[in-house]
């Protein structure tokens, strides 16, 4: 798609939870101090086609993800890109049929914290992820491998480009009556490891990644946006701060979602990337079953 340079970008915003106020703020303020006119048009999902204008360009799915899939598909079929929230949908069948789409963007919102953007390049042989948060309702018609974990999930398979052959975890159910907290461990072919913590139930919130490549090792915290580079190939361990660049991570995902929608880059997250995540994610809880 591309769209002239003069006429505004029109763009329908299902859900008006938490995220969806998020992206509200975002849009609206790229709009007031960008180049071209932002029109936001805010759609309660219950409400269905019926109430998004004929004429939008894109539409962001903020809402709950056990609605994605019946927002997004009849969007999609109309040829309007949409931008679907993490995770990509409730099933692995809705996500299948999100993804046979070109024209969706997935909402892996850390893929463009300019803490991760560090790890450009990286050779990453051993990832280890923490995310963990207090406890709170939003989020909680998904576990906690859906809500949290799939961030890193997503960003092992983007770091290492592998699929993931052994996949060993364990979770519980305290609050919610689905998984809390979870730990999990995966392993590629190659023997790339990654190592994955996520609860919502802590005291203190963290966000944090550690990454092992040749002769090297990263500590990032993507919460509070330091990193840190440890290289011991000539034996000096030595800490290195990393100066992370300022950016904001949800700005700049709809920033190049809306670039996608203009024919000038490609979707930076792919249905494709979605799917993957998912897939994993669903492996990862069917070895909490057993």
């Amino acid at each position: 798609m591309h769209l002239a340079d003069s006429a505004p970008l029109r763009v329908a915003l299902f859900g008006h939870g938490h995220m969806g106020r998020l992206h509200a703020q975002k849009v609206l303020g790229m709009g007031a101090g960008g180049s071209r006119e932002i029109v936001l048009f805010i759609v309660d999902p219950a409400q269905g086609l019926s109430a998004v204008p004929a004429d939008i360009d894109a539409a962001i799915i903020a809402s709950p993800t056990s609605t994605h899939a019946a927002v997004a598909l009849p969007l999609l079929a109309r040829g309007i890109p949409c931008l679907i929230e993490k995770p990509l949908a409730a099933t692995l069948e809705e996500a299948r049929a999100l993804a046979e789409h070109t024209h969706v963007m997935v909402g892996h919102v850390e893929r463009f914290n300019p803490a991760y953007g560090v790890l450009a390049g990286v050779d990453a042989r051993f990832v280890q992820a923490e995310r963990v948060g207090r406890f709170t309702a939003r989020g909680t018609d998904v576990d906690v491998i859906l809500d949290l974990m799939i961030h890193d999930l997503d960003l092992f398979l983007h770091l290492t480009g592998e699929d993931v052959t052994e996949v060993r975890a364990n979770g519980v159910a305290v609050a919610t009556g689905r998984y809390d907290l979870a730990q999990a461990r995966v392993e590629t072919a190659s023997g790339r490891v990654g190592t994955f913590t996520a609860s919502r139930l802590a005291r203190q919130p963290a966000r944090k990644l550690r990454v092992f490549g040749a002769g090297e090792y990263w500590s990032i915290d993507l919460r509070e946006r330091q990193v840190a580079r440890v290289g011991w190939g000539a034996g000096d361990l030595e800490e290195q701060r990393v100066v992370v660049p300022e950016q904001d991570a949800l700005a700049a995902e709809i920033g190049a979602f809306f670039a996608a929608v203009r024919g000038d880059a490609p979707y930076a997250v792919t249905g494709r990337d979605g799917l993957r995540a998912l897939e994993l994610a669903g492996r990862i809880q069917a070895a909490i079953r057993g």
